[in-house]
Formats: structure tokens, C-alpha cells, sequence
């Protein structure tokens, strides 16, 4: 006998636009799937970031290192606090190749909505910038 897996999907997509001292501009997408697995015990997170307009400016922005983060919510609105979920890419290292990520884990009962957003840092210091983010309602 095979066990069927249920498995609820959802789409998203994160524009974000960085603006350069001298006028340039890079824009980063951030797009992928969030999907229950397992009888809604595991979430899995499959994405992409990427350039979408302006890779020449990068070095007018500060070549920063972007990476993805996520943070759960549940029912009573309490979060699970941001997490990194993908490698760090230089902005001019995702000129020549997207950053493809995937993660897995828990999906408590409680439950119901995944936000995502991009990250970028900046020098010895890693001053941060962040997007705004996309939430990802899994449960209603």
C-alpha cells in the first residue's frame, strides 16, 4: 500500500530595487514555491533569486552579499523570528548565475504563514539592508 502525500502550494514573487549614488539602479527577484508536505508536518521553501534589470550598476550599489530569510507566523500572530535560508551571493556573482536555494522543516499545527524577504550586506561591518517581504499564507 503507498501513503499519499498532501501537498498545498503556494506561488510567491519579491521585487526589490536598489538605487545607486549616481543614479543607477538593480533590481533583484526573489520568486519560488512554498509547499506543505507530509500531512502538513514539513514546509518546504524552493526558490530563486536573481537579477531582473540592471546588473551593470552593481558596483554602484556597493556589491553587496544578498541572501534570503524567513520567519514563520502563527494563528495567535507570534513569530518564529527571522532565519537565513539561503548561501550569501555577491550582487555581481548573481549577475553570472542565479542563487537557487531550498529548505526544509517543522510546520507546527499552529501554523500559518511563511514570510520571506532579501537581505543585503554591506562591507567589514555587514550593515544590513532589508526588502520589504512576502508572506506566504499556507493555512487559513
Amino acid at each position: 500500500m503507498t501513503q499519499s502525500l498532501e501537498v498545498p502550494t503556494q506561488e510567491f514573487c519579491l521585487d526589490w530595487t536598489m538605487d545607486g549614488a549616481e543614479g543607477g539602479r538593480v533590481r533583484f527577484t526573489l520568486s519560488g514555491r512554498v509547499s506543505l508536505l507530509d500531512g502538513k508536518r514539513f514546509y518546504k521553501v524552493d526558490g530563486v533569486l536573481y537579477i531582473a534589470e540592471g546588473g551593470v550598476y552593481c558596483r554602484e550599489i556597493g556589491n553587496p552579499r544578498l541572501h534570503v530569510r524567513r520567519n514563520g507566523v502563527e494563528h495567535t500572530g507570534r513569530q518564529w523570528g527571522w532565519e537565513p535560508i539561503s548561501s550569501r551571493k555577491s550582487a555581481n556573482r548573481l549577475c553570472a548565475m542565479d542563487g537557487y536555494f531550498v529548505r526544509t522543516g517543522y510546520w507546527a499545527p499552529a501554523d500559518r504563514s511563511i514570510q520571506l524577504g532579501i537581505v543585503a550586506e554591506y562591507g567589514f561591518s555587514r550593515r544590513r539592508t532589508h526588502s520589504r517581504t512576502a508572506t506566504v499564507r499556507l493555512i487559513d
